[in-house]
């Protein structure tokens, strides 16, 4: 079930009489999908072109959107994994746009699933492969990939090309583009005028000093902005981002903590072992970086 377009629930009236959420640093970050679904939603399509056309480096129109991908913000309390969203550009292909904030394992293959799951829909059992169009996959990611370690560049597409001349392009129907934020913003340090990094500063926080410069300069991300505040006064939205938000805190520290468990029960084992050998205790504490202390009671 879509959005209603009755009377849209993001509309925030009470926007008229207060103060502009993003000089009070409230906007709601587009990151989280809800909002990142609320704010380029079905009726919204322009904004929508000129982000992807950004990513794309090419000017691209939004003929469709997939209804069935958008939030139901009336049924959004459960949805805590990651919705993507699917639309058709005007020259035929299909793109595919999701933020991941979790880190995932084999997220490369993850990503090459998803974009293999839209471009395998476009036809029937008994359709000619013909039929089939270009898919386009833009993950954006809240980290930074392992496999693309040392890697700086922002909005490089993946393709299937040969090995011998790396030029040769056996289809041009498969292309990812694959966006770390952390990278995007080390980027705009270095390009602050580039397309691609201002876009990721906004999803990533809209209410930081850099956005507000950026809007001065991108009147896409300007009218964004303008969108957002609509968004962002949504009462049901904001307790549902709020929500999501404190459950993406939760569980990375679950998982931060459980790292460090790990690690420090590794160093209790090897300052045990070290004991044994009558290793002086100064160096299993410099070693291990455990509190000579700790290593005490050990013993």
């Amino acid at each position: 079930m879509g959005l209603s377009h009755n009377k849209p629930i993001w509309r925030g009236d009470f926007m008229k009489e207060k103060q502009s959420l993003l000089a009070q640093g409230k906007l709601l970050e587009p990151k989280l999908d809800v909002v990142f679904h609320a704010l380029f939603r079905e009726d919204n399509k322009e904004l929508l072109g000129a982000l992807t056309s950004d990513i794309l480096r090419e000017e691209v129109k939004i003929k469709t959107t997939d209804k069935n991908r958008y939030v139901d913000i009336e049924e959004a309390d459960d949805k805590l994994g990651v919705m993507d969203l699917r639309a058709e550009l005007e020259n035929g292909a299909h793109c595919i746009i999701e933020i991941q904030l979790k880190h995932c394992e084999n997220e490369p293959e993850r990503i090459l699933y998803y974009w293999a799951d839209a471009y395998s829909r476009q036809i029937k059992r008994g359709d000619r492969f013909g039929k089939l169009e270009k898919t386009i996959s833009i993950a954006i990611l809240d980290h930074e990939l392992e496999e693309l370690r040392g890697m700086e560049e922002i909005g490089v597409k993946w393709q299937i090309r040969d090995e011998i001349t790396g030029k040769r392009i056996l289809t041009d129907r498969l292309e990812l583009i694959i966006i770390e934020l952390p990278k995007a913003r080390r980027m705009y340090k270095i390009e602050p005028n580039n397309a691609i990094c201002q876009w990721m500063l906004f999803l990533d926080n809209p209410n930081q000093k850099e956005v507000v410069q950026i809007m001065k300069e991108n009147k896409d991300i300007n009218k964004a902005i303008d969108e957002l505040e609509q968004v962002s006064g949504n009462e049901k939205l904001r307790r549902i981002a709020e929500l999501k938000e404190k459950y993406i805190r939760d569980e990375q520290a679950s998982i931060e903590y459980a790292q460090n468990e790990g690690k420090r029960q590794q160093s209790i084992k090897i300052a045990k072992n070290m004991l044994k050998e009558n290793v002086n205790i100064d160096f299993i504490s410099k070693i291990t970086e455990l509190s000579i202390e700790e290593i005490e009671k050990l013993k």
